[in-house]
Formats: structure tokens, C-alpha cells, sequence
């Protein structure tokens, strides 16, 4: 097992930017002085993730950006949406007009477009589990306290990137900070990033708000960011007892083999997501077809990031390969293939018998590597990666021919029962994620174990394979 942590000088402070997100998240019914509609009244409201400001007059459905005063702060609401207008007609009084705006991005005026930003995305305090069981991470100390499980340091494009996951009494937030200069657009591409690389890892995508910082304190808020998503499976743990189907000496023996993703592992990822357009919509269609846990759209969602995968990172070769190199193994192959029918011979046709027979000199035929098959260009990034692929896996790879046909519940006979073909599904959903885990996590420089999701359902498939819970790439 590789170190959990790296003991480093890494002093941080949230209180500030805490306070703020607090009293930001207070505002009910707040009046605010609108500027250049200083005979408006206006309140301001928060509601979870909705922000929405209440004019008393009828100001129009066109307005995209309006500024108000908050304790003598200037907040710029920079995405405004028309929700709602109303007027109240009454002959003995004027008529009273409403309109209401729903607010999507604000910021604090002066907030900066470059420089050393902190971002906080809030989670439930049940997401907050540290990074222990997934990832090597560095320490930092907080409020007289060293913490040792949940900070990851990632280096992007020169840049180093820290994640904290943080507790408050009532809400969990995973904080991101930029420690070298930076602009603001580059930032938030690079954070979209390492919360798709860390919700590979954990299945959880951090998302739905977002409250940044810039070094001086300024805040810029948006609810108008991809939402936040928990994914169904998670490729990688040094914690086999969180398993109950594997046997507890078996964990035994496990727990001092696993290995965590390193932090170099990690920022190789976040750096591919960042760079490769197709990486990062794989790594998105696999945590948002896993979070709806549908047994319908998980395989055939799956088996087109297979495919994407295999087009990414597959290398053009050229030439041609003997499958068989090894003369007298060739031969011995022939001969038993050749047994195999004469045992059959009452079976088969004599036409039928000489047919196959005359094909036998063909099985070990030059393969063009120009001219793959679809199921062989499937299958190329995995042996030019060194990836092991069993009988089982090959079978699973080449459903995508079954999913692109629309045999979707992937049926392989007429009376098969509706358990049987879920468990089956479940069990094809279980092998494309592991082998999914095995191209992403190889291609990134990852030297170690990987979770076989589909190992438990053997027993109720009742199937048993050479295939073990925990397979090292």
C-alpha cells in the first residue's frame, strides 16, 4: 500500500469566507437599494440554491443586469431571468405593480479577473468521508490542528490546485483554491476538471452553487453551474471490509496490497479532462448514467464510452500479426480443432465436415492491423496498454454489436425471466465500468488495484470465473 500522506507546511483559514456564505444564505425578504432605481423598493431572498428579487413596480422582462447595496456593498446580479409580474388595480388607491427576477450569477463589485481564487462548494455533512480510502494527500493545518486525510494537492498546467474537504456545524463543503495566480475563466475550467477527475475516483461530482473568493475578499456566486452527481460505482479503495461478500482473511491479506490513486495519478486525469474534450465527456456520461441507476441506459451508455475510449486512446498501427507465433502451438491447435469435429462427424454433413476442415488451414491467417474489425478496434487501446482481458471480458465488450442493434436487455433467449435478464444487465453494467476503470486509469501513469465490480454477482449469476475482487493493472 502506497503512503496515505505527505506531511507538508500548508496553513489555511476559511472563517472569512465562511461568515460570508452564512450571512449570504440568511437573506430572506432583505430590502436593498437598487441602484439607478432608487425610488424602487426591492428585497432580496435566498431559498436554497434560489435567489430571487422582488421589485415593487413594474420594471420590464428585458433586464439583464441590475446592482444593489447590501451594508454599504455593491452586489451585481449578472444573470437575471424574468420569473414573475403582477399589479393590483383598486379604484379608492394608484395601482400597485410587482415584477420578480430569479438571480443565477452575482458578484461582489471589484471582484477580480485574475489573481489567487478559493471556491466552495457545499455537500452534505454525510459527504464529507474524507479522501482516506481513495487518494494520497497532503496534510494542512487549520485552527491549531493538522489534518491528515482530506487535502489533495493537483498540479495543472503549472498551477497547484488544492481540495479541502471542510465541516461546519450544519453544512460539508469541498473548497478549492488556486495557489499561484491565475485568471478567472482558466480557474473555473480547471476546477470543472478536478470535479470530474475526484468524482471518477469517489462518485461524487461536486456541483449546483458555487461561492468564489478572489485574493481580496470579493465574492462571486452562481447557481448556474453543472449539478453536483453522485455516480454508482467507484474504481479504487484500500478499504476491502467495506465489502461484506469478501471473506474477512481474504480482506486481510487485501488490505495491505490495495493502493490509493497518487497525486501525480490524479493531476495526470484532471489534466486530460482539462485538455481532451472526449475524455471528459466519457468521464461525464459514466457518472451521469450511473447516477439514475437505470439498468436500461447503464449498459448502452457504457458501451458507447468503450467506444469513444477505444477511439482516444487506441494507437494506428500497421503491418501484419500472426495471432499464433509459436509453430508447434499452432499445430496442436489445428489437430485438436480437427479432433473436435470427428467427434462430431454424426452431426454434421460430410459437405459440412470438409467445409470446416478446409477452413482450419485459415485460423492462424495474418491479421492486418489496417483493417481491424469493429470488435478488434474495441479491444486494441487494451492490449497496447498491457490491460489483461479475460473470455468474460471480451463477451462483454462485444455487446456493443447487441446495443447497437437494439437488443437492449441484451436477451439471449426467448423465455429468459425478468430477474434473469436484470441480474445479467446489472452484471454487464458492473464488467464495462471495471474495464472502463482499466483504460482511464491506465492511460494516466495508475500502477495498481482496481475494484471488479461484477465479482459479487458471479454467485448469483451462479458463475464462477479465475477473476479475482481486486484486480491490479
Amino acid at each position: 500500500m502506497n503512503a496515505p500522506t505527505r506531511r507538508i507546511d500548508n496553513r489555511k483559514n476559511f472563517e472569512k469566507e465562511l461568515n460570508l456564505i452564512e450571512k449570504f444564505n440568511s437573506f430572506n425578504e432583505l430590502d436593498v437599494s437598487l441602484i439607478g432605481y432608487e425610488n424602487t423598493q426591492a428585497q432580496l431572498s435566498k431559498n436554497e440554491r434560489k435567489i430571487t428579487l422582488a421589485l415593487n413596480a413594474r420594471v420590464g422582462d428585458k433586464i439583464e443586469q441590475l446592482s444593489f447595496v447590501i451594508d454599504d456593498v455593491i452586489y451585481e446580479a449578472r444573470k437575471l431571468n424574468y420569473a414573475s409580474s403582477s399589479a393590483d388595480f383598486n379604484e379608492n388607491s394608484p395601482a400597485k405593480f410587482s415584477t420578480t427576477y430569479e438571480i443565477n450569477t452575482l458578484q461582489i463589485q471589484g471582484f477580480r479577473e485574475k489573481g489567487c481564487f478559493m471556491t466552495f462548494y457545499p455537500v452534505e455533512l454525510k459527504e464529507i468521508k474524507t479522501f482516506h480510502t481513495e487518494f494520497e494527500t497532503v496534510t494542512h493545518q487549520r485552527n491549531g490542528t493538522e489534518y491528515f486525510y482530506d487535502c489533495l494537492r493537483i498540479s495543472i498546467n503549472g498551477k497547484s490546485y488544492d481540495v479541502t474537504q471542510l465541516k461546519t456545524p450544519s453544512k460539508g463543503f469541498y473548497v478549492f483554491e488556486c495557489l499561484e495566480e491565475e485568471s478567472f475563466e482558466n480557474y473555473l475550467e480547471a476546477c470543472f476538471s478536478i470535479r470530474q477527475a475526484i468524482g471518477f475516483i469517489n462518485r461524487l461530482m461536486v456541483g449546483d452553487e458555487e461561492y468564489v473568493f478572489d485574493d481580496s475578499g470579493n465574492m462571486y456566486y452562481s447557481n448556474y453551474i453543472r449539478p453536483a452527481i453522485k455516480g454508482m460505482y467507484s474504481p479504487i479503495t484500500t478499504n476491502p471490509y467495506s465489502y461484506p461478500d469478501i471473506d474477512r482473511k481474504f480482506a486481510d491479506k487485501l488490505f495491505e496490497q490495495l493502493t490509493r490513486i497518487s497525486l501525480e495519478n490524479l493531476s495526470n486525469l484532471a489534466t486530460k479532462i482539462l485538455t481532451d474534450q472526449d475524455f471528459s465527456a466519457a468521464i461525464l456520461v459514466l457518472l451521469e448514467a450511473s447516477s439514475i441507476r437505470s439498468l436500461l441506459l447503464i449498459p448502452s451508455s457504457f458501451a458507447v464510452i468503450i467506444e469513444l475510449l477505444a477511439k482516444n486512446l487506441s494507437i494506428e498501427e500497421d503491418g501484419l500479426e500472426t495471432p499464433i507465433t509459436d509453430k508447434e502451438l499452432k499445430e496442436k491447435i489445428i489437430e485438436e480443432l480437427h479432433n473436435v469435429i470427428d467427434r462430431n462427424e454424426h452431426s454434421l454433413s460430410s459437405e459440412a465436415i470438409l467445409k470446416l476442415k478446409r477452413r482450419l488451414s485459415e485460423v492462424n491467417r495474418p491479421i492486418n492491423k489496417q483493417h481491424l474489425t469493429n470488435d478488434e478496434k474495441l479491444t486494441r487501446p487494451f492490449k497496447q496498454l498491457n490491460i489483461h482481458l479475460s473470455t468474460q471480458d471480451i463477451a462483454i465488450i462485444e455487446h456493443r454489436n447487441d446495443l447497437l442493434h437494439g437488443n437492449i436487455l441484451l436477451k439471449n433467449k426467448n423465455d429468459q425471466s425478468i430477474g434473469d435478464t436484470d441480474l445479467y444487465m446489472a452484471y454487464v453494467s458492473a464488467k464495462l465500468f471495471t474495464l472502463i476503470s482499466k483504460l482511464i486509469l491506465k492511460s494516466i501513469g495508475y500502477n495498481g488495484y482496481i475494484y471488479n465490480q461484477a465479482k459479487y454477482l458471479e454467485k448469483h449469476m451462479k458463475i464462477n470465473t479465475t477473476e479475482h475482487y481486486f484486480e491490479k493493472i
